[in-house]
């Protein structure tokens, strides 16, 4: 819904060729954006199916290229999602969390060894957004220059996404610290199946395992 909506969003300013729709979002609203030009195709032709859109006639510089605009429908269209008040508050499924939490004995120091790469990966993630936000022309010091739209709003997507991995690297260091203390501490497992005890001595002995691991990791 969100990809629809800022490609009409987009066409509501002007009419565009897929390519110049994905630039104006990468340098609009940040790298979260750099959308894969199959994505951005594809959307496209669903907002053509339902009428949202339309091909227009390409400039003569470019013949090649299939530029759109957006019909009336599509203008109705993202007015209401513009006034629609309804908010979902989503949460991230991390595949470390999985790792972790199927550890076992036998994998902790392979989870650790996990951790220290994400964490490894999101710091230079952090530092390369944070060089990139540096770039943007900011407003915060008064100057006799017009204020750029474009320049605040890839600044505000950029501190977005800096916010987010920074909140990631606190997650991991607090996700190593319960890992190391599954080293130390004793633990009761979950039982592999076909093993020790009857099926719903195992199960008592999943949950158990379970809500104390992820007890720990609150």
């Amino acid at each position: 819904m969100s990809t629809r909506q800022a490609l009409l969003g987009l066409l509501q300013q002007r009419p565009a060729y897929a390519y110049e729709l994905g630039e104006r979002l990468r340098s609009q609203l940040g790298p979260a954006w750099d959308l894969g030009s199959g994505h951005i195709n594809g959307t496209m032709k669903a907002l053509a199916r339902e009428g949202l859109i339309e091909e227009v006639n390409a400039a003569e510089s470019h013949p090649r290229r299939r530029v759109f605009a957006i019909t009336d429908t599509g203008a109705e269209d993202h007015e209401q999602w513009w006034w629609d008040g309804t908010v979902g508050a989503s949460l991230s499924r991390r595949p470390i969390l999985i790792k972790i939490a199927l550890a076992g004995p036998d994998r902790l120091s392979d989870a650790l060894a996990h951790i220290d790469a994400h964490e490894k990966a999101y710091a230079e993630r952090l530092n390369k957004l944070s060089r990139d936000r540096d770039d943007v022309p900011s407003n915060d010091v008064p100057s006799n220059a017009p204020v750029r739209a474009d320049d605040v709003s890839l600044r505000l997507g950029l501190s977005a996404d800096i916010i987010e991995l920074e909140g990631v690297l606190r997650w991991l260091r607090h996700a190593r610290a319960v890992v190391r203390r599954l080293q130390e501490e004793d633990v009761i497992w979950p039982s592999q199946h076909g093993r020790l005890g009857s099926p719903a001595a195992t199960e008592r002995d999943r949950d158990v395992a379970r809500a104390a691991l992820f007890a720990r990791m609150s």
